[in-house]
């Protein structure tokens, strides 16, 4: 008996240290997840600089919009955080005809926020001829038809490698029931990690964590995404824990917040790059010479180095950031040469007459508008601008800044009445060069005609033969470098900060996207 008690409080002290065991190793899990199971503990907030003015496939999604429509809507095809083309909401594609049809097969046992299915139908709806997708930028898609309950076939006038188009989060699948039995809209309604709640107009918009998700559901209860305008104020509420995160961190705040205690600044090089659009219908830029002299003018290393801190990467006249497909490594890129800038101008014609610094040809000075956006893009274009404007000085081109709303630069456009525009992005999505189209003669953004260039374009965007695109778009490059339709400057970095209760964040290369996968908050 003695034996017998003896054999069974050991076993007894045994479970109970076993027990003891599991309860530490949950304590530990819990805690390293930031008590996710925990009510109210996972709520991120993240600032974003501009609010979510539409939610319907009618209308573009511009600005921070997109970082939330993100959490939403999905795609039928995505990338991963190197821009590596992936499945999204297709779990496979074909094209049977060298890109003149395109056939998508989607997952099963997906369900829209509001419990209806994803089906070929529902991704019929979202590529509608009312969807803007399909009247700005896929004219040649004919047709897209149901083939079946999961399969989806897009007809096009044209070859075209349309899933690169479609990872665009602005032109997701949306479920049906975002509008109403007479076609109006009623609220978004995606198949994404997270739901919408609510919205305050120019305030926040709140999302909640969508239980029914198909994929890995996320850790966050609850994302509310405050907008907060100004870069500065935006850096100021991270600071003083207002906010969790915020997006597009100014180039000049980035040393700053690596220093302090608890933040992290996370950076990678992405698709977009700023440019000078010049107006090529109008003089003095319809001359190429002109156009050069700018180039070998503006130093674009000086631009990065000292206006943006050390923040992206001198373009030096390069189209495509090396994170795109087909971007040349060879490329021959400018480098600046004030003498040779000046000689360029001379040569076109443009000489002080009068002695005042300022170049004239035919009783007329040099004298050229250089539009800047108000936008989001105004922090760190604001002082490009200042220094392309000084170093052109040196040159003997007199340049007016002009900073204008969207709406006025448009305007501007249409008139033809500015002589540079400094942007960003523009046709720019994943790894997929579109961005050339920018400088086609039918683009309406283009002030550039030039019948080999849009030959080439058109080539290019004609193919799905990756060898023949590469051969394409390192022509189109070089023809870029060579005739300056537009002169790139700075090949940008996402810059996103955390607070010290965010834990598991991953920056990824596409920009506009918010990778909120594996994401929690941890707070003290």
């Amino acid at each position: 008996m003695n034996r017998s008690f003896k054999l069974i409080l050991i076993i007894f002290m045994l479970l109970a240290v076993i027990g003891a065991s599991a309860c530490i190793g949950e304590e530990k899990e819990g805690t390293a997840k930031g008590s996710v199971s925990g009510e109210g503990s996972q709520e991120l907030v993240v600032g974003i600089g501009t609010d979510v003015s539409n939610w319907y496939l009618n209308t573009f999604a511009s600005g921070d919009a997109r970082f939330v429509w993100s959490q939403v809507y999905e795609t039928l095809v995505r990338l991963d955080s190197d821009l590596n083309i992936i499945q999204g909401l297709a779990e496979s594609w074909e094209t049977p005809d060298e890109g003149k049809t395109w056939i998508f097969h989607l997952r099963e046992n997906v369900t829209f926020h509001d419990g209806t299915p994803l089906n070929a139908d529902s991704v019929v709806f979202s590529y509608s001829n009312q969807s803007y997708v399909r009247q700005a930028v896929l004219k040649p898609v004919q047709s897209v038809e149901a083939v079946d309950e999961y399969t989806v076939k897009f007809v096009l006038a044209k070859p075209m490698p349309l899933p690169y188009y479609l990872t665009h989060v602005a032109w997701p699948v949306m479920g049906p029931g975002c509008v109403d039995s007479e076609g109006n809209f009623v609220k978004p309604v995606g198949t994404g990690p997270f739901m919408f709640e609510s919205q305050k107009k120019d305030q926040e918009v709140v999302l909640t964590r969508n239980e029914a998700y198909w994929g890995e559901k996320s850790l966050l209860d609850k994302v509310t995404f405050k907008v907060i305008p100004e870069a500065a104020t935006r850096v100021i509420a991270l600071e003083t824990g207002e906010v969790d995160m915020i997006i597009k961190v100014p180039e000049y705040d980035v040393k700053r917040l690596e220093a302090k205690d608890g933040i992290q600044i996370h950076r990678k090089l992405t698709t977009f790059t700023d440019f000078l659009q010049f107006n090529c219908d109008n003089s003095p830029f319809n001359d190429t010479r002109v156009r050069q002299s700018v180039a070998y003018a503006v130093d674009t290393e000086t631009l990065v180095n000292e206006v943006l801190e050390g923040i992206g990467e001198p373009a030096g006249g390069r189209p495509y950031s090396p994170v795109m497909m087909y971007s040349d490594p060879e490329l021959k890129t400018y480098a600046q040469d004030l003498e040779k800038a000046k000689a360029l101008l001379e040569e076109a014609g443009w000489k002080d007459s009068d002695g005042d610094g300022i170049r004239d040809r035919d009783g007329k000075p040099l004298h050229v508008t250089l539009v800047v956006s108000k936008g989001v893009w105004a922090p760190r274009h604001n002082p490009m601008a200042q220094v392309v404007q000084g170093t052109l000085r040196e040159t003997g081109m007199d340049v007016e800044i002009q900073v204008l709303d969207d709406g006025a630069i448009s305007k501007l456009e249409s008139t033809g009445d500015f002589g540079m525009i400094l942007r960003s992005g523009y046709f720019v999505w994943g790894p997929y060069p579109k961005h050339f189209f920018i400088h086609h003669s039918a683009s309406p953004n283009s002030h550039y005609h030039n019948e080999t260039y849009d030959e080439l374009v058109d080539a290019a965007d004609r193919t799905v033969d990756a060898k023949e695109q590469e051969e394409l778009y390192h022509s189109l490059q070089a023809f870029v470098i060579e005739e300056v339709p537009a002169y790139y400057l700075v090949h940008e970095e996402k810059v996103i900060a955390t607070g010290p209760s965010v834990k598991g964040y991953t920056i990824s290369s596409e920009d506009p996207w918010l990778n909120l996968s594996g994401v929690y908050v941890e707070r003290k």
